[in-house]
């Protein structure tokens, strides 16, 4: 029996999770950790009977504790560090909709617990120090992201001399094929493919979310920013390829369902059945690829750039989009001054290395210049 914790088990991806474990058998959820939807997590404990549950906000921590009855409950940020201090795992789920869980995550990788990894932030903000905890422990970290686990499977058994390019792959977004004149909320929100958060899904309408991703593919795979592509390819089937010296593609393609990357990372390199639906490759009429606009998409320019730059630039980069989406779905400033906004920032900020303090210190300091500029 492989015992998995879950962090962020109410979102999208962590339910995905959840059904997962469930389907697989082989499974016991032994901790589940959430940011605040209590409800929704005080059924998932009655309905997994883990060893310990952690909501990061407290508000309702009285509340869910009478629930839970005898499971243990941690409470905020700290509480992830001491669930995963307490419990034996074998794996970490981490599906936190932001890298609040650090703490806990190098922690998990101390203690050799294997990491799987759908939150891009981790990697985006702390990728030198986590790969670097990684590294010195000897604990793989398996990507869930849709387009990093198709280069991980990609890459599989194979030289990393004999690889050109890594290529990751792009709906495109709502906007690919329309103006960003005077788009309103609704429009952003609605993704033409993927079922996701809100705050991811501005990501993708504004491309950030693939700049973030070049840089999480940056630090699980090593190849240098000028051999990481993004190429947009709207039907969602084919989820990132690699090239090789010799020309030669290689892709991953399935339905568009995260169910699928979820189980790979749990089970690879095993192959298992799944309940997701089968990709039917005649009913694929078309497969398209484009590239990207950058200068309709500046925020892909910006990750590039801030992974050139290297050191806090990335954290920096990503702290202040996530302030400058949250201002955005607040209504406080429009969809096309986003990039604009991160720009500012970035330009204000001298990257450099330290330790973890340094860099959650750096991610504040955007979040602050962010408010300060627009509020």
């Amino acid at each position: 029996m492989r015992r998995v914790i879950i962090l962020g088990s109410t979102g999208s991806i962590g339910q995905n999770a959840v059904r997962v474990v469930q389907d697989l058998g082989d499974y016991k959820v032994v901790g589940l950790a959430a940011y605040g939807n209590h409800r929704l997590l005080s059924e998932q404990a009655s309905m997994l009977k883990p060893q310990i549950v952690t909501i990061i906000k407290d508000k309702n921590a009285k509340q869910l504790g009478k629930e839970l009855g005898h499971i243990k409950l941690c409470i905020g940020e700290n509480g992830i560090a001491e669930m995963i201090d307490t419990l034996d795992a074998d794996k970490i789920i981490c599906a936190l909709a932001s890298s609040i869980g650090i703490k806990g995550i190098i922690r998990a990788l101390e203690k050799k617990i294997e990491l799987c990894l759908a939150t891009k932030e981790v990697l985006v903000n702390y990728g030198n120090l986590v790969m670097k905890k990684a590294r010195e422990s000897g604990t793989k970290i398996i990507p869930i992201d849709s387009e990093h686990s198709a280069i991980y499977q990609c890459l599989e058994g194979r030289k990393k001399e004999d690889i050109m390019n890594i290529i990751l792959t792009a709906s495109g977004g709502p906007f690919f094929n329309r103006s960003l004149r005077n788009v309103s909320k609704k429009d952003v929100l609605n993704h033409p493919v993927w079922k996701m958060g809100k705050k991811i899904t501005v990501d993708s309408a504004t491309m950030m979310n693939k700049g973030l991703e070049v840089i999480e593919a940056y630090h699980l795979f090593g190849f240098p920013a000028q051999m990481i592509k993004v190429v947009i390819h709207p039907e969602a089937i084919c989820h990132s390829m690699v090239q090789f010296r010799d020309g030669t593609l290689l892709a991953q393609l399935s339905t568009p369902d995260m169910r699928l990357p979820i189980q790979y990372a749990l089970t690879a390199p095993a192959r298992l059945s799944s309940s997701t639906d089968y990709l039917d490759i005649t009913q694929a009429r078309s497969l398209t690829f484009a590239s990207p606009d950058y200068e309709k998409f500046p925020c892909l320019r910006l990750a590039y750039e801030a992974l050139e730059s290297g050191s806090t630039m990335p954290a920096v980069l990503n702290s202040a989009n996530e302030e400058a989406v949250k201002l955005f779905l607040e209504d406080k400033i429009k969809f096309n001054q986003i990039p604009s906004i991160i720009e500012n920032v970035i330009q204000q900020h001298q990257p450099r290395d330290g330790d973890l303090e340094h860099y959650l210190h750096a991610t504040m300091w955007a979040k602050e210049v962010v408010r300060k500029n627009v509020c």
